[in-house]
């Protein structure tokens, strides 16, 4: 019998799936081994800087809503907020993973509509924050300002710190499995590029005021 195009090989003699379970795959499944068993230590850890600005930006009288959107699955995106110190500043009703945009997932412009539609707000009220440029293009099309995180030591004139090269190396590493979505801050979709997180309370005084 043909199999449609895209079908799993069939299983090997002798395995069988759990009683109930109809599919191989369950994304709840990796949700839970990813959140679990992933290496986070190569996040750094909490950047103290980084922390001191979310705490600054996130005071009452600046009237942001804080929102972190991410093509990761919830439990994995929650540990990796905790391991740098951030999962404070994002309630559950203010964090987005790919499972919470199904089917879509950025770039796709339905996921960004999505999430707009979840917090009631409008894209040209909004600061799309991202180091992918898919992601910075569709937040610009859609009339959000945009802030590109370039990494450390790339922004031109910028300058490389030695203490910082394994984490720079392995943000190059990522970038090599999405090709063309380099950060790239000469690209008109970019309104304004920082290094580093810890800097975006720059960029945000000089938009909104202090």
């Amino acid at each position: 019998e043909e199999k449609p195009e895209g079908s799993p090989p069939p299983l090997p003699d002798g395995v069988s799936l759990p009683p109930g379970q109809t599919k191989r795959f369950d994304p709840a499944d990796l949700d839970d081994y990813w959140s679990k068993n992933l290496d986070f230590t190569i996040l750094g850890g909490p950047d103290p800087k980084c922390v001191e600005m979310f705490q600054s930006i996130s005071q009452p009288h600046r009237n942001l809503t804080l929102v972190a959107f991410s093509n990761g699955p919830r439990k994995y995106v929650s540990r990796a907020l905790k391991e740098i110190g951030l999962a404070s500043f994002f309630p559950p009703e203010n964090l987005f993973a790919v499972t919470d945009v199904l089917p879509h997932c950025k770039p796709d412009k339905g996921s960004f509509e999505l999430v707009l539609n979840r917090i009631g707000a409008k894209a040209e009220e909004c600061i799309m924050v991202e180091d992918s440029m898919k992601n910075i293009r569709t937040a610009k099309a859609l009339g959000m300002r945009t802030i590109l995180v370039c990494g450390r030591g790339r922004k031109k004139g910028g300058s490389t710190d030695d203490k910082d090269a394994t984490l720079d190396q392995n943000a190059k590493d990522a970038e090599a499995t999405k090709p063309g979505d380099a950060p790239d801050e000469t690209d008109p979709a970019v309104d304004a590029v920082v290094e580093v997180a810890s800097e975006i309370g720059t960029v945000l005084e000089n938009w909104l005021g202090a």
